[in-house]
């Protein structure tokens, strides 16, 4: 599929134009982007979901559907991706069982938009100037949306428990409102820790912002900060540059357009779908919505995931009003336009996520309310704006904005459905639902389990009994070091021991870690505690995101638990130790069981939290104006109710009636969690559980 161009460089076969049914554009976000960088970010995960679900034997797939790719692009000027998706095609309802399964053949291409190189950047003093207010603004809606995780969304989940029919409670009313108050306090508390952080942050970045471009005049400051100064620059300075300066703004709006166009040559009269992060999407909503026409483009979906459309705006000229309403422009451009020609748009923004800071709305009220909806529907929460996904990226604060392209259940397989087109088989009701609280779940555990191991890793090391052993592991561990490099030296081995042990010597004192050892010892037990969740966790997501015959979602819920149960609980028996040796004097008994009980509540709080805590849903798009249908409220759900559907017990049938286990290690685990048995005929073969 490649040709050598003019100079003998290989280069992929030109696609031909109105050839692919849809194209895909995806546009990156602030800070530098090398070529083909987001193209693979998103291209990739796309189509390995997109092939997952073509191969789904439960529709009737086999061996001849999936994905074949034909070019990847990654150096040409409009780096791209085009393949074919097979797929069995959506029986009707009416179709009768063991109907013959009719194969859809789909093209798809995906273009990058790279705006990054488009410009010339602002200097450092410029943007250094800029960034003082833009962080508080930044801070400022971070605390909002905080507030709303945090500490709103505990007291709502209260005051919704306390209203509910009793029938709906998965717990007596009394015990709900136990967890609900603990689940408050301890969030309010943490809330205000992280209040206070941020505030201090923006406290001190004040005053040192626009001293930094100033400094670097001085030559030792700019040896040892230069590289940092600049990273930061190319960070930001984009943000600064979109707002501050119209025309190089037009010049990044100027790639996405290109790339439109491109893609539109692609398709011909099929579809294109745009999605955006980060400031790319307020690069793309802008160009697509103020200064395109959609329909000449056959834009038919935009994405935004992780958006900054609220935060960034548009640019600033001087004397004129910044007012900008997107949402307001979406719904009067999809007004004039024909209902084929109409733009979907779909928002996902992960609950920590600083930068998109919630939902897209043109006003804050319509903003909390369609934040409150996305937990809790209602004719209340109705407000104008775009189809709202909230997500669970990892569910630890500032790393969600860089991780959508990763949330293979709530991100990435939404837009491969999108893809596929409506000719793609839908997942049932209460299956989507299963999968969507259990992502929750996992994420939430993931977070949780990260600050039991902060916790761990903080205090262990200081207690007495641990600060000898690790003292002792050093300088155990010092000798043996010692004494195999003396065995290539010729050097006597004690002295080796010895010389080595001396090396080390800072880290302990008198037979404990030094308070400088405290901290190694931190940082590595750290590490060590967060790999192990991470390849937990991973374990864990593959179980529900890649299994064909996933685990029944009781099994899971149990066997998921017990990682975090041991986290937590050692979190817990770390911190009753540290109360025990720290305090002196020493506490009466009756103190320290007022504590292990306290400790208790607390563990088993944060344990089942997980489980208890609401999960988001999607918010549907609201178009606004006259003949707008109102929020439609959905009828309550819970996990046992979607466990105990048809839908969930058929779909688990079948998957388990496809279950083909090689080897020893999948054979026990069929036969132990799905009761699978043999055929009666032989040795079945087949891929792998």
């Amino acid at each position: 599929m490649l040709i050598a161009d003019e100079k003998g460089a290989e280069s992929a076969t030109e696609p031909e134009h109105g050839t692919f049914d849809v194209a895909l554009v995806v546009v990156h976000g602030m800070g530098s982007a090398y070529k083909s960088q987001i193209l693979l970010e998103w291209a990739e995960p796309i189509l390995e979901r997109m092939d997952w679900l073509a191969r789904d034997r439960i529709i009737g797939a086999d061996e001849a559907h999936g994905v074949t790719i034909h070019d990847s692009d990654l150096s040409g000027d409009t780096p791209m991706v085009t393949a074919t998706v097979r797929f069995p095609k959506r029986r009707a309802a009416d179709a009768a069982p063991g109907s013959p399964v009719e194969t859809v053949e789909r093209k798809v291409a995906i273009l990058e938009a790279r705006w990054s190189e488009s410009f010339v950047p602002m200097s450092r003093a410029q943007v250094f100037r800029w960034a003082v207010p833009f962080l508080w603004r930044a801070i400022t809606r971070t605390l909002r949306l905080f507030l709303g995780t945090m500490v709103l969304l505990p007291w709502m989940t209260l005051v919704h428990h306390l209203r509910a029919d009793s029938r709906l409670l998965l717990l007596p009313r009394t015990v709900n409102l136990v967890i609900d108050l603990v689940r408050l306090v301890v969030s309010t508390l943490a809330f205000v820790a992280t209040w206070l952080f941020l505030v201090l942050v923006g406290v001190v970045l004040t005053p040192i912002l626009p001293l930094l471009s100033p400094l670097l005049l001085i030559p030792w400051f700019k040896s040892v900060a230069q590289g940092v100064l600049d990273q930061l620059v190319g960070s930001i300075g984009d943000v600064a540059t979109w707002k501050e300066r119209p025309v190089r703004a037009s010049a990044m709006r100027l790639v996405v357009r290109d790339a439109l166009a491109r893609a539109k040559e692609l398709v011909g009269d099929g579809d294109v779908h745009l999605l955006a992060h980060s400031q790319g999407a307020a690069v793309a909503t802008f160009a697509l919505l103020e200064e395109l026409e959609p329909k000449d483009f056959n834009v038919r979906r935009l994405t935004t995931v992780g958006a900054a459309v609220v935060l960034l705006g548009r640019e600033s000229w001087r004397g004129r009003k910044d007012t900008y309403t997107p949402v307001q422009t979406w719904i009067e451009r999809n007004r004039m336009a024909d209902p084929a020609e109409r733009v979907a748009w779909e928002n996902h923004w992960a609950i920590w996520d600083p930068f998109s800071a919630g939902p897209i709305a043109d006003t804050r009220d319509a903003a909390r309310r369609r934040w409150r909806a996305a937990y809790f529907p209602s004719a209340d929460a109705l407000a104008d704006g775009p189809e709202e996904h909230a997500v669970h990226n990892t569910s630890q604060p500032f790393l969600d904005h860089g991780m959508y392209h990763e949330n293979t259940v709530q991100v990435v397989e939404p837009t491969a459905r999108h893809l596929l087109g409506p000719d793609f088989p839908p997942v049932p009701g209460p299956v989507a639902y299963l999968r969507n609280r259990l992502v929750v779940i996992d994420k939430k555990s993931l977070g949780l389990s990260t600050v039991a191991a902060v916790v761990i890793a903080a205090i262990l090391p200081g207690l007495p009994a641990a600060s000898a052993f690790f003292a002792w592991l050093v300088t155990g561990v010092a000798g043996i070091v010692g004494r195999v490099i003396a065995l290539f030296t010729a050097t006597d081995s004690d002295a080796g021991a010895a010389s080595a042990q001396d090396a080390v010597a800072f880290l302990v004192d008198d037979g404990h870690l030094s308070t400088f050892g405290w901290l190694v010892a931190t940082a590595l037990l750290l590490a060590l505690l967060i790999w192990l969740n991470q390849l937990m966790q991973k374990q864990t997501e593959r179980s529900i995101v890649w299994d064909r015959c996933p685990l029944d979602v009781r099994t899971w819920l149990v066997l998921t638990a017990i990682p975090r149960a041991l986290y937590v609980l050692g979190a817990a028996v770390v911190v009753w130790f540290a109360i025990f040796a720290w305090n002196d004097p020493r506490l009466d008994t009756t103190a320290l069981v007022v504590a292990a009980a306290a400790l208790a509540v607390v563990a088993a709080f944060v344990i089942v939290e997980p489980r208890f805590a609401p999960a988001p849903v999607v918010v549907p798009a609201h178009p606004g104006g006259e003949g707008a249908t109102a929020l439609p409220t959905p009828e309550p759900m819970r996990l046992g109710v979607a466990i105990a559907s048809p839908e969930y017990r058929e779909e688990l049938a079948a998957r388990r009636a496809t279950l083909q286990p090689e080897g020893p290690w999948a054979t026990w685990w069929a036969k132990r969690f799905h009761g699978w048995r043999p055929p009666a005929t032989g040795t079945s073969s087949g891929r792998h559980a």
